[in-house]
């Protein structure tokens, strides 16, 4: 009976008894073991090593991330506010980002004052200086520059002409004469001011923050000299709103 239901079952030891002495059995068995080892690997093991892999470069971005942050903090707190102040002001008395014309007026009166001569019959052309916040304004032309002509008309000699068309030259904001006109003592000058709005900014953690350039260090410098505006316009509050200084 025993031998009866030992045959039925036919049970895991029924087959390994079997088959145990068969040939194919010792390559069975390897083959399982391989089987078995391959799906581990693969299901296991190579996940697990591209996980590790996946989180040991985020580490590594992340203390990147961490320096330049840290970075730009102590590069931020070794400025000067004053200095950034007074950059910011002479950048933007170069390139004024909005629509201030005694910018422009400030200029020909003080190269006026300085060359001895007196101005008359003057004209703007503004074009397009209607701007966007952070960025150019529509229309603009080269580099998002906005353009604003005055022609005025200089009364003076030669030489007191050509020293007023090179004292504006070395004021601010930055103008440009494009055409002179007449002779004798009266001589029409246009005179092309630029205007340009702050480009928007984008700033990123990732992105270390740098110094100036020693070549944009020293245009700033140069910027700086030509500013008259700052003692321009305080010269005018000290001195009353009747008392401003006279463009003509």
């Amino acid at each position: 009976m025993s031998s009866d239901t030992w045959i039925g079952k036919k049970g895991f030891r029924y087959w390994y008894y079997r088959f145990r002495d068969s040939e194919y059995y010792g390559l069975a068995i390897v083959g399982f073991t391989i089987l078995i080892c391959v799906i581990l690997i693969f299901r296991i093991i190579i996940p697990e090593v591209s996980q590790w892999f996946s989180i040991r470069d985020e580490v590594i971005a992340t203390q990147q991330q961490i320096a330049t942050l840290q970075q730009n903090i102590n590069f931020i707190n070794n400025l000067d506010k004053n200095t950034l102040d007074s950059q910011l002001q002479t950048v933007s008395h170069a390139l004024p980002p909005d629509k201030n014309f005694s910018y422009e007026l400030i200029a020909l009166s003080n190269a006026a004052a300085s060359s001895g001569v007196s101005l008359s019959d003057y004209a703007f052309q503004l074009g397009n200086v209607a701007s966007t916040p952070g960025g150019p304004s529509k229309g603009a032309g080269q580099n998002g520059l906005s353009q604003i002509q005055i022609t005025v008309t200089v009364n003076g000699t030669i030489d007191k002409v050509k020293h007023f068309i090179a004292s504006l030259n070395k004021n601010l904001p930055v103008s440009e004469v494009t055409s002179i006109n007449g002779s004798g003592g009266s001589i029409s000058v246009r005179v092309q001011f630029y205007q340009k709005p702050f480009n928007k900014v984008v700033f990123s953690g990732d992105t270390p923050l740098q110094s100036l350039s020693p070549q944009k260090n020293e245009l700033l410098q140069n910027l700086t000299k030509w500013d008259n505006l700052n003692t321009t316009q305080n010269s005018s509050s000290q001195s009353g709103s009747n008392s401003a200084v006279p463009l003509f």
